[in-house]
C-alpha cells in the first residue's frame, strides 16, 4: 500500500476522527485567509465551515493524490471571492437606491409650494423625534441620515456588527413613524405635491 495517503482513506470511509483530525489542523489558517479577505469573523467562521462541510460531502469522490490543504484553500478563497462579489452588489443596489431617493426629493422639493411655518414646525417636531430616540439609536441614525455613512462604516466606528447597526434603524425608524404620524399629511404634501 506504499504511495496510497491514509488521511485520503480514511476519509473516504468515512471516519470522523480523520475528519476532526484535519478540521484542527487546517482552520486557523483557514481562517486567517479568510479574515485577512473579507476583514469580518462572522463571514470569515461560515466560509471555512462550508468548505469542511464541502469536503465531508465530497469525501468518496476524493483521488488518491489529493492534495487537501489546497483543495481547502481554494475552496476558502472561492468562498471568500464569492462573498465579495455578493457585498458589492448589494453596495451599489443599495447606492442606486439612495441615488433614486434624492432625485425623487430633489423633483419633489423643485415642484412644491407650500407654507414655510409649516415646513419649519415640521423639522422642529422630526428633530424633537430624532432627539427622544434611545441615544444608540440616535447615534447610528444620525450617522446613517445626516452623515452619510453606510452600515458597515457604521459599524466599524461604532465597533458594533452590521445586524446591530441595522436593528438600531429599524427601531429609530419605526419610533419616527409613531412620533411623526400626525404629522404625516404635511409630510405627504412637502414629498409628493
Amino acid at each position: 500500500m506504499s504511495g496510497v495517503n491514509l488521511e485520503i482513506v480514511n476519509l473516504r470511509n468515512g471516519v470522523k476522527e480523520t475528519y476532526r483530525h484535519l478540521y484542527h489542523q487546517y482552520y486557523s489558517m483557514l481562517f486567517n485567509l479568510a479574515y485577512q479577505y473579507l476583514d469580518d469573523a462572522d463571514d470569515a467562521k461560515e466560509i471555512v465551515q462550508n468548505a469542511f462541510l464541502k469536503l465531508w460531502e465530497i469525501k468518496g469522490q476524493l483521488k488518491d493524490n489529493s492534495n487537501l490543504k489546497n483543495y481547502l484553500y481554494t475552496l476558502v478563497k472561492n468562498g471568500c471571492l464569492n462573498q465579495i462579489k455578493r457585498k458589492q452588489i448589494v453596495n451599489n443596489h443599495n447606492n442606486n437606491i439612495k441615488q433614486r431617493e434624492l432625485e425623487l426629493q430633489y423633483e419633489s422639493l423643485s415642484r412644491t409650494s407650500f407654507d414655510y411655518m409649516e415646513v419649519e414646525e415640521l423639522k422642529d417636531k422630526i428633530e424633537e423625534a430624532v432627539s427622544n430616540l434611545p441615544e444608540h439609536c440616535r447615534k447610528v441614525f444620525c450617522m446613517s441620515r445626516y452623515e452619510g455613512f453606510k452600515n458597515t462604516e457604521i459599524a466599524e466606528k461604532l465597533n458594533i456588527s452590521e445586524k446591530t447597526v441595522e436593528a438600531h434603524m429599524t427601531k429609530a425608524l419605526k419610533s419616527l413613524r409613531v412620533a411623526l404620524k400626525d404629522y404625516l399629511p404635511l409630510l405627504i404634501s412637502v414629498l409628493f405635491q
